[in-house]
């Protein structure tokens, strides 16, 4: 039965598998040796291979295959399920399972890996017939593609994996995939939109992580130069735009950039792209985002007005329905360039001001060391980051110019995602640099997967700022508990340069910005792995500008230096 599973894998393209053996799943990892042409890249742990394979997705655009064994196999894939799930990443997961001969009687290894992650999958199915089972694996890998992106799963018991059937390969389960793809836009919804961008005195195009799956950004960014609006991103949505063109903003939110929080607080109408409006996106909902007119266009009808209630709702694939606003808008719509100008005058005096701050801090200043990077880097580097202060930072800080480039853990915020992912990217994407910005915390969580860089040739370059705290829960402890610092501090072990060379790996602490940049240039000129252990001082790094929690966007705390400037539109 496996053999006839691997060899429909293969005739649909799906041959690098991700995961790790065990009693339940090994009859299926043999039958991909008997069929040949399968890349197996086995992890040290298999929430590692889950978080790999989110990235692959994400590069790709269809799934690599995670395969694990039962019982604690599968649950330890469990939060790289949610994480695909929350940020809509194309995720194929094959789970073996016990004989179906001692279903409910606690057998070894045997965990209802159905009920577990129901919730957080977009599909899941148990095979419980030998027949069903390659309509099932055919069924959930087309399904995590199609329309909005998600994690399937496919619960493989291993009694019906070692039974013999002449099954046909072709043929899908009784799913309607009709239902996953969007309707054609409403015309009349495209006409109330375009007349409300064109009454607007200051529109603004928020722009989420569906814009890069739609492949919308031409249209996103016509449609800005004819209303002369600013873009601003969600933080995956930082992946759908280039950062280096005049009218996008950047990221809006808590750790938002200024001038993004500012326009998107002082929009009258905003064109929300491929977004859900996340919490961390707008601060608060209630009562100022009730006051805009917002056009929602996205391809889940069941984000229309979930957060936030949109004056337009357009349920589409976001490339047609802008398409269909552009070819209804005037060439030229409007020139009033005070709004942007403002909004560019922000920007300069919050890089004036954190450039003086840097000259206070001890150490390294975590936003010069991604300047530093990205001016080294190629244009097309995959830029992968865990999560903590040092993401905030980047989020911030670092400029996406390629869209597809930008690889985060937003929706659910997992620590440890990053070493694994990066490595997930460059087995999808061999021929470009890779770049992991890690945190000490984020990266002692799965550092362990270090060793297939050396196993399987993937090198990436792994940048740790390394403050030796939970820096970004520590800021709140800061902020919002009178300064005490419970559980976020850590000693000086592990020393990360002798973790790196353990994995054959080369591993530096640079003493200076001219070492740093000297190890990256080496590090990208001879595509060698690297792990650069970047010194951060925990008493001062402070991520600006933040947002409070349940605070409104022109509430957010700026850097020292900025005492004068309001996030407030005055005409």
């Amino acid at each position: 039965m496996v053999d006839q599973v691997a060899k429909t894998l293969k005739e649909m393209g799906a041959v690098d598998v991700f995961g790790v053996t065990g009693g339940s799943i090994m009859a299926f990892y043999d039958a991909l040796d008997v069929v040949g042409g399968f890349n197996i890249y086995m992890f040290r742990h298999e929430q590692g291979a889950a978080h790999a394979a989110d990235a692959y997705g994400r590069v790709k655009g269809r799934p690599a295959v995670v395969a694990v064994t039962s019982g604690p196999g599968a649950t330890n894939i469990v939060t790289g399920v949610a994480n695909a799930y929350m940020d809509s990443s194309p995720t194929f997961f094959i789970t073996g399972q016990v004989p179906t001969s001692v279903f409910g009687r606690d057998a070894f290894q045997e965990t209802d890996i159905v009920g577990v992650i129901a919730p957080i999958t977009k599909f899941v199915y148990q095979v419980r017939r030998e027949e069903e089972a390659i309509p099932a694996v055919k069924t959930a890998y087309r399904l995590a593609y199609e329309g909005r992106p998600g994690p399937t799963v496919v619960d493989f018991p291993r009694d019906i994996q070692l039974k013999r059937c002449d099954c046909r390969s072709d043929g899908f389960l009784p799913v309607r995939f009709e239902k996953y793809r969007p309707p054609d836009p409403d015309p009349e919804a495209i006409d109330e939109a375009v007349r409300l961008l064109l009454s607007a005195r200051r529109p603004v195009i928020l722009v989420g992580g569906g814009v890069y799956w739609a492949r919308a950004w031409p249209e996103v960014i016509e449609i800005a130069e004819r209303l002369w609006a600013p873009i601003v991103t969600t933080l995956p949505g930082k992946n759908s735009v280039p950062a280096d063109h005049p009218l996008v903003m950047g990221p809006a939110g808590m750790h938002g950039r200024a001038e993004g929080d500012a326009a998107l607080a002082n929009a009258d109408v905003i064109l929300a792209v491929g977004t859900r409006f996340s919490d961390r996106t707008v601060g608060r909902f209630e009562p100022e985002l009730r006051e805009k007119k917002i056009i929602h266009i996205d391809i889940d009808p069941s984000e229309i007005g979930k957060n936030v209630k949109p004056a337009v709702g357009i349920v589409a694939d976001a490339k047609k329905a802008l398409r269909m606003i552009i070819e209804r808008m005037p060439k030229v719509a409007r020139r009033d360039t005070r709004f942007v100008e403002w909004l560019l005058y922000i920007r300069r005096r919050y890089e004036e001001a954190m450039e003086e701050l840097a000259k206070k801090i001890r150490l390294f200043a975590p936003w010069k060391v991604l300047k530093l990077l990205r001016r080294i880097v190629p244009r097309d580097t995959i830029t992968v980051t865990g999560v903590g202060s040092h993401q905030m930072w980047a989020e911030i800080h670092w400029d996406v110019y390629v869209p597809g480039t930008w690889i985060t853990s937003a929706g659910l915020g997992t620590m440890g995602f990053c070493v694994p992912a990066a490595i997930g990217a460059k087995i999808a994407a061999r021929d470009r640099t890779v770049l992991c910005i890690d945190g000490d915390g984020s990266f002692q969580m799965t550092m362990n997967n270090l060793a297939l860089v050396r196993d399987y040739n993937l090198p990436a370059i792994f940048v740790i700022f390394d403050n030796r705290a939970l820096m970004l829960v520590k800021q709140w402890q800061i902020f919002l508990y009178e300064r005490r610092i419970v559980a976020t501090h850590f000693t000086e072990r592990p020393d990360f340069v002798k973790v790196a060379e353990a994995y054959d790996i080369e591993g530096v602490r640079p003493a200076s910005y001219e070492e740093l940049e000297k190890w990256v240039r080496w590090a990208v000129r001879n595509n060698e792995p690297i792990v650069i252990d970047v010194a951060i001082d925990r008493e001062t790094d402070i991520v600006y500008p933040w947002v409070k929690p349940g605070e409104w966007l022109t509430n957010a705390l700026l850097p020292p230096g900025m005492e004068d400037v309001s996030l407030v539109y005055e005409e």
